[in-house]
């Protein structure tokens, strides 16, 4: 649930750079140097290469602090937080992306870094605090009766022509392509005829973790769409031991709600910075 294509970041990245680009090689011991502290669910699917992105550290070796970003303009910062070098590289890297009307948005991993971020940024980026969720499998519900007219499908290619949500744009931008989410990725829709009304996808899949991603019309709200539907997802993301991941706004009530209601628990708080 969160950003507009940048396969020109890259580059950008190479000019700024006082840090090193790691080699693929070395993104599999990098997952658990995340795995006691907030990680999103999107570094992960880079570092397991299910979607394209970067990753640079101040040492190839002996790496401390970290920035990763996907090709569609998300980022996370991590590890030391008093390398300067590393700090100019950021401040660097966001006046680029600003300049070239580039989407940016930066996941922080904690108070700490944010605590460093906001005097670097100049309070130019607009701040968000979010919530993320511990699926808690004793709390699993079966899924509900849909209403009378209504189906519940796996989302395939077909189900993505006809969505308004989660189609074609939506995959090219967080997947890269459509067939790369139907060969690794996973969703579920609630459909009247050929109508997509509801949906629930796996916006990011990396580390056994699926990040969910939801939306309901407008006009179909109310009659218990997106339980079903989130319902659905969760049981497969338990039939193949895959954690489900849930990330929200932490205004955004009715999302807090649904997601108590299929049994998730909030388990920390985090900032990010965006562009508007």
């Amino acid at each position: 649930m969160i950003c507009e294509q940048n396969h020109e970041g890259d580059g950008v990245l190479k000019e700024l750079s006082v840090l090193q680009e790691l080699t693929k090689e070395k993104y599999s011991s990098l997952k658990t140097m995340f795995d006691d502290k907030y990680c999103p669910t999107f570094v992960y699917s880079i570092l397991d290469q299910t979607i394209p992105g970067a990753v640079y550290a101040d040492d190839q070796t002996f790496p401390k602090s970290f920035f990763i970003g996907t090709e569609s303009g998300i980022y996370f910062i991590a590890g030391d937080q008093g390398n300067r070098d590393f700090h100019d590289f950021i401040a660097g890297y966001y006046e680029e992306q600003v300049k070239s009307s580039k989407r940016f948005t930066l996941f922080s991993s904690s108070d700490t870094w944010d605590s460093v971020m906001k005097p670097i940024l100049k309070d130019d980026l607009n701040q968000m605090r979010r919530a993320a969720f511990s699926y808690q499998p004793k709390s699993f519900k079966k899924t509900l009766q849909l209403p009378k007219g209504l189906v519940l499908k796996r989302i395939d290619e077909d189900i993505i022509s006809h969505s308004t949500a989660f189609n074609s744009a939506y995959y090219e931008e967080y997947w890269d392509s459509v067939s790369q989410f139907a060969s690794k990725g996973f969703g579920f829709a609630v459909l009247h005829g050929n109508h997509v009304v509801s949906e629930c996808t796996s916006i990011f899949l990396g580390h056994n973790r699926a990040e969910v991603d939801i939306y309901t019309l407008e006009e179909y709200r109310g009659l218990g769409l997106a339980y079903c539907v989130a319902n659905r997802f969760i049981a497969f993301c338990i039939e193949n031991g895959i954690v489900p991941s849930w990330d929200c706004d932490i205004c955004n009530n009715s999302s807090i709600a649904l997601a108590a209601k299929l049994g998730f628990k909030t388990v920390t708080e985090y900032t990010i910075y965006y562009t508007g």
